[in-house]
């Protein structure tokens, strides 16, 4: 199995993998329940449960939000322990300041946290939500009074029912399939060379990982990230146009 996942995973991947599954031969050798350390992407956690989950051996995972692309992962959770993270919550106090995403990422890691020890960030009304593994929950706390020099109020979220969703701009695209070097050409509106020329470069990521192949055929809820302009889900393609061109639900994270 460790070859199947060395070859399977990327340089950028491979490690946490490799980390992962002695974590997974632990839980399983010794019966006991084990967590991963981070927050993973969704290749990884996909991955394992797919390939590792029974009937008798669950793996399972959890990002807070129902939405939520980086997520941790548990290994035979007998007991139903709680997942080792805490959702904080980061208010900007100021009402001539709006903080974006970025601002707030950029603050967290500003104090030398580890992109992997939190998970995505839902941004609404000035205030931002974000799962933290619990060993660093303490220290973002204490430590963190400052979002772009804006005076913030940091915080952890008791009453999870009452967190706002994460929000989504929806558009009908008309493309002639479904390669992936077509669908970025459409959503950025750039030419079909440019965005091969894109994806050759390893700037576009499906499931957060890099695809140089420019003829790779998308499937629905594929994660698209493109560099320099966001990040996308592949929806439902909902029939033709009278032309014959497939019509597919794009949706992007606002």
């Amino acid at each position: 199995m460790k070859e199947k996942i060395s070859r399977y995973f990327t340089d950028d991947d491979r490690s946490d993998a490799l980390n992962l599954y002695e974590r997974y031969l632990l839980a399983k050798d010794k019966d006991i329940p084990t967590f991963g350390k981070h927050f993973y992407p969704p290749n990884i956690w996909n991955w394992f449960q797919e390939n590792l989950s029974t009937k008798v051996f669950k793996v399972e995972i959890d990002g807070f939000f129902q939405e939520a692309e980086r997520r941790m992962i548990s290994f035979n959770n007998i007991y139903e322990s709680p997942f080792p993270m805490k959702l904080i919550k980061i208010e900007n106090t100021s009402k001539f300041s709006k903080l974006a995403h970025r601002d707030f990422l950029g603050g967290i890691l500003s104090l030398g946290i580890e992109r992997n020890k939190i998970g995505d960030l839902l941004v609404a009304d000035n205030i931002c939500y974000v799962p933290v593994h619990e060993d660093i929950e303490s220290f973002i706390i204490y430590n963190l009074d400052k979002i772009a020099k804006v005076v913030c109020k940091v915080s952890v979220v008791d009453k999870v029912e009452l967190i706002p969703k994460f929000t989504f701009k929806e558009e009908i695209i008309l493309i002639s399939s479904l390669r992936i070097d077509g669908v970025v050409s459409k959503i950025t509106n750039l030419s079909r060379a440019k965005s091969a020329a894109m994806i050759e470069q390893g700037q576009v990521l499906i499931n957060y990982v890099k695809i140089k192949d420019k003829s790779y055929e998308l499937k629905g809820e594929e994660r698209i990230t493109i560099r320099g302009f966001g990040k996308f889900i592949i929806g439902d393609s909902i029939g033709n146009s009278k032309s014959g061109k497939i019509k597919v639900v794009i949706k992007k994270y606002t």
